[in-house]
């Protein structure tokens, strides 16, 4: 039987699914270590010093870890979080 849901009922999202939501946060929740010691090494391989070079790695690490969180409280709907970031970007930048 297919999967594909009957022409007069809308699609469902995959990140509104709540097992696919979570096999996603869960997915960036366990790389987020790894995207720290990444950036980290990235870093210090290109000569930066070590206060930077952490920095950096937090950041990245804090990226992962605000998608997941985005991704869990609003599921399909997150990349609205990434907007209303490049607004108060947008803002702080003036």
């Amino acid at each position: 039987m297919s999967d594909t849901p009957p022409p007069d009922e809308p699609a469902i999202h995959p990140l509104d699914n709540p097992e696919t939501r979570w096999r996603t946060v869960k997915a960036l929740l366990i790389a987020a270590p790894f995207v720290f010691v990444g950036c980290y090494l990235l870093a210090w391989v290109q000569g930066a010093e070590l206060r930077f070079s952490l920095l950096i790695a937090t950041v990245g690490a804090s990226m992962s870890l605000a998608a997941a969180l985005a991704i869990y409280v609003m599921g399909s709907k997150s990349w609205m979080a990434l907007v209303a970031l490049k607004l108060a970007l947008l803002f702080v930048k003036r």
